[in-house]
This record gives structure tokens, sequence and C-alpha cells, in this order.
């Protein structure tokens, strides 16, 4: 199966498959390994996972992909996403994550290879795990503090510039050259 909608969290320490996503997968639910264990979350909010099982995962796209065996725990609560893919998972894969960017990065055997989320999907998650409820109210924010409109400190020139004219004749839009 290609799944899709997979946070990628290196805050969360085990991995996580959604029961729904593993439903589709048409695993029987007798393969699935006893935890006793909770999960809490975030919010404080304690889960009693249903179970773990170990699936090979294949991240990237051919020839640059890689194939692990991750252990994931099934959880039965609503979520945007199919799976989380935590500290084990990216230990695993060995990836390099750059949330900035949405992408994945891992070693394989014939180069780096990569993942790409999707900023439309990221957003449509995201308004979908803060809405209540479908009735789209955001989740209230406790103890938060306003910064207010401080504009970051802009890195100064170490010598004289001169500004030299992109059009001769035209001084409105310039250049800056190191003196």
């Amino acid at each position: 199966f290609t799944m899709k909608r997979i946070l990628i969290d290196s805050g969360s320490s085990v991995d996580i498959l959604y029961k729904h996503a593993f439903d589709q997968l048409r695993i029987p639910t007798d393969q699935l390994k006893p935890v006793k264990t909770p999960l809490v979350g975030f919010a404080d909010e304690t889960i009693h996972p249903l179970g773990s099982i170990n699936l090979s995962v294949v991240a990237g796209t051919a020839p640059c992909q890689t194939q692990v065996e991750m252990t994931f725990l099934v959880v039965d609560t609503p979520s945007p996403y199919n799976a989380i893919v935590g500290r084990p998972g990216l230990n695993l894969l060995e990836a390099i994550v750059s949330t900035r960017h949405l992408l994945m990065k891992f070693p394989t055997r014939f180069g780096v290879g990569e993942v790409r989320g999707d900023q439309q999907a990221v957003r449509q998650c995201y308004k979908t795990a803060i809405s209540d409820k479908g009735k789209d109210k955001a989740l209230p924010i406790a103890n938060m503090e306003l910064r207010g409109d401080i504009e970051p400190e802009r890195p100064q020139p170490v010598e004289d510039v001169l500004q030299v004219p992109m059009e001769e004749g035209n001084n409105e839009k310039v250049f800056q050259v190191g003196s």
C-alpha cells in the first residue's frame, strides 16, 4: 500500500498507526501483540493502544529508497493522519527532517533518498486536527504571551558600501557592493 498523510514527529517517542489505517491494510487483529503501557498525549490524555505490529516500511522513490521494519502501536482514536513516524522510525531510517521545507532525507545504497510533504495536505490535516467536530473552532491556547511587533535586528555591513544603479541613469533600483 502507498500511504499518505503521515505525520513526521521527532518529538514522539513511538511510531503510531491509527486504527482506520490499520483496518484499510486488512491485517487481522489477531496479529496485534498486546501492549500494556498506555500512551500519554500532549494534553495529558491517556490512550490505551490496541496492540503493536511490525510492518515493513519503504521510504523514498526508486532507486533512492530504503526499507526498514518498524514497530507501530495501533490506537483507536480520531486523527486526520494515518500514522505518526516518531523517533524510533526516524532513527531506523537514519533520517534528517526539515519541518520548514516539509522534507525528510535519509541515506540509501544509491544516494540520498527523500520524502517531500504536500503543503495543501499539511494544511488540511492541521485544519482538521484543530477543528471541533467539524465546526472549525480552533483549540484555545493557554498561557500565551504575545511578543508584539518586534522587528528582527538586521545584520549590518562590516565595511562601507557603495550603491551602484542597476540601470544607468536610474537610481531607484540599486545594489550594494562592499567598498
